[in-house]
């Protein structure tokens, strides 16, 4: 699990525009600094690592405002998704007789995501009325895409606490991707009355999930929050695409290659070989050849030769 956690370590501070946020973790981990994380956690205690991984990804905003736990900045840019892919293979590969849980849920699909996993089959709704606001709307529809999002969040914390997660010392991966506060804070704006009450609102389902993972998991459970204001940056990086087109003239780069160039290249480099090869072989064994014994042309046409004479 400590290979685990320096790989979401690694690929959260090399990817993304947004905030890395710890928000829970067993006190065999320690936190120190604030500089790249893969030199700023250290595992006091072997033997009382977390079980368990907990990642909320909120997609499109920096940071959702959240004081508790240890905070650290995201550098550049990447799909969120490629974390979790990453972290469930490597499980899968180091645990191949076991059943880990491995669980991503993208809210922004509802309970299509949700029920495809047996533990949370149970959850019926996702209703946004179930959840107490004030200044957001349930006419506004990116207001109301939120508040379903934070109900199933809700109803999934609530399973949690029912006891639906084992306890079995295989690892496991729980990821939730929430995309709705993006759409909300661009409507209202980041600093409005809105976007700090759905923030507030996340901030409480968040320490929701977090006990009522540390109780199933006996605190062995690691918890973190993962924001990134991707989109946003992707278009800067459309309008400098140009530049950096120039940069590989300038610097005389490669050509990139599709993923099948090194089989055809080997395909037709082996295959001239043996056409190379074999015309060679046949062209010493004509260059060879007895005429009186083996060329079935010299003993056709003799015959002719001798009665045109």
């Amino acid at each position: 699990m400590k290979s685990l956690l320096g790989l979401i370590f690694t690929i959260a501070t090399a990817y993304g525009t947004g905030e890395f946020s710890v928000v829970h973790h067993p006190g065999s981990i320690v936190f120190r600094g604030h500089d790249a994380i893969k030199q700023r956690f250290y595992i006091e205690n072997p033997f009382n690592i977390p079980e368990a991984i907990v990642t909320i990804a909120v997609d499109g905003v920096k940071d959702i405002g959240q004081n508790k736990g240890h905070h650290y900045p995201l550098l550049t840019n990447d799909d969120e998704g490629r974390i979790y892919r990453s972290l469930a293979k490597r499980i899968s590969e180091r645990f191949p007789n076991e059943e880990p849980t491995l669980i991503r849920v993208d809210l922004a699909n509802g309970l299509d995501d949700v029920k495809e996993y047996s533990i949370f089959q149970k959850i019926k709704s996702e209703n946004p009325k179930h959840v107490s606001h004030k200044s957001l709307k349930l006419d506004v529809e990116e207001d109301r895409d939120f508040l379903k999002d934070i109900a199933l969040l809700s109803q999934i914390a609530q399973k949690v606490e029912d006891g639906v997660v084992k306890q079995d010392y295989v690892p496991d991966v729980y990821w939730f991707r929430l995309s709705s506060l993006h759409a909300l804070s661009d409507l209202h704006g980041e600093n409005s009355t809105e976007t700090k009450e759905a923030k507030q609102l996340l901030q409480n389902v968040i320490i929701r999930l977090t006990d009522a993972f540390s109780k199933a998991y006996g605190n062995h459970v690691f918890v973190n929050v993962l924001t990134s204001d991707a989109s946003h940056t992707r278009v800067r990086r459309n309008i400098l695409a140009t530049d950096e087109s120039n940069d590989k003239k300038n610097y005389n780069l490669a050509s990139k290659y599709s993923d099948g160039f090194p089989a055809i290249f080997n395909i037709v480099l082996w295959l001239c070989v043996v056409l190379f090869f074999a015309l060679l072989a046949i062209c010493l064994a004509t260059a060879n050849m007895d005429p009186g014994r083996d060329s079935i042309i010299y003993r056709m046409t003799s015959t002719r030769m001798k009665k045109d004479n």
